[in-house]
């Protein structure tokens, strides 16, 4: 048995503000390899990790070219739905998105929360379940969701989900559930999309794994995005031998050719100028008010301030007076 992993592939028809490329051409040929391969691997079926659209109501034209590519694979395609495909991050509105309509029309087939199918190829037999992407997932109260329990007439186990799981802490204030925390789980494969970078093949213990092979698609111009190439997985089960192995597309050009970073840079610029202030007037005095027109007018009437920061901050007061005027 033999089967292609992807992930976030975040179908759209326009291109990121970060790209340099066209955006949609170059996901066309990505998928268009994914289809090769598919053919000359011998693929019996793919598994999608969720995200296949950019947003759940993608235009029906932008769709339409997609869904020929997505025929052209000629193998069952199992997806989770991600945040991306639904409409507030709720499983019960996919009836009313794009993904929902290729699940009804059989072009892909949605896994939804807890469902399971049994699929057997030249004698291995597969436990196939899914998580679809929901508000709480990764929130403490919900540590559960990424177990999955083992049927004894099986020969693996595979838990398909769209969720932030990480192998170590993440540095930013989001939820996340951490490898560590499902050790538990009785799925040979746990596979995961949403974090985009990925983190490839993790060993939770002997012979059981978490795979995230990363997005598709590289929209952030992030370091880690630059020096990422798209790549998808290909695991392959014998009734005896487990094995994972991942594959850059040679489609994905180098993230310097198709991410455009000066808008992260002017950012960058922008926060530590306004670092660099905020730091100055802590310096300049002590402030006891909480309204912002009295701090103004105390940043005003500083005399340790430079000029021009007393100038703006006369200028804002007499905008703000304007306004409210």
């Amino acid at each position: 048995m033999k089967i292609l992993v992807l992930t976030d592939t975040h179908i759209r028809g326009t291109t990121p503000q970060n790209r340099l490329d066209d955006f949609p051409v170059t996901l066309k040929e990505k998928l268009l390899e994914v289809k090769d391969m598919i053919e000359q691997e011998g693929i019996d079926f793919v598994l999608h990790g969720g995200d296949l659209f950019d947003r759940p109501d993608t235009a029906p034209s932008v769709v339409s070219d997609f869904i020929q590519i997505l025929r052209g694979f000629e193998v069952p395609i199992y997806i989770v739905a991600g945040n991306h495909d639904l409409y507030g991050h709720n499983p019960t509105t996919l009836s009313r998105t794009m993904l929902g309509l290729l699940n009804a029309s059989g072009i892909v087939e949605v896994l939804n929360f807890k469902e399971e199918k049994i699929i057997e190829v030249s004698g291995v037999r597969l436990q196939l379940q899914g998580c679809p992407y929901y508000y709480d997932l990764d929130s403490s109260d919900e540590p559960n969701k990424y177990l999955l329990e083992k049927r004894s007439d099986v020969d693996y186990a595979v838990n398909l989900i769209h969720g932030l799981l990480l192998p170590q802490p993440f540095g930013i204030d989001l939820d996340y559930t951490l490898i560590d925390d499902i050790q538990t789980t009785e799925a040979d494969i746990t596979i995961v999309g949403h974090y985009h970078t990925g983190f490839g093949i993790e060993e939770i213990s002997d012979q059981k794994y978490c795979l995230n092979p990363g997005s598709l698609v590289r929209i952030g111009a992030y370091t880690g995005e630059l020096n990422r190439i798209p790549q998808v997985a290909i695991i392959e089960l014998t009734t005896d031998k487990l094995d994972i192995t991942l594959h850059e597309l040679d489609t994905a050009p180098p993230g310097k050719e198709v991410l455009d970073r000066s808008q992260i840079e002017l950012n960058e610029y922008r926060e530590q100028k306004l670092a660099d202030f905020t730091q100055s007037i802590k310096g300049a005095g002590e402030f006891n008010f909480l309204e912002v027109k009295e701090i103004l007018e105390e940043l005003a009437d500083n005399k340790d301030l430079k000029k021009k920061v007393r100038i703006e901050a006369r200028n804002r007061i007499a905008k703000a007076e304007e306004n409210l005027a």
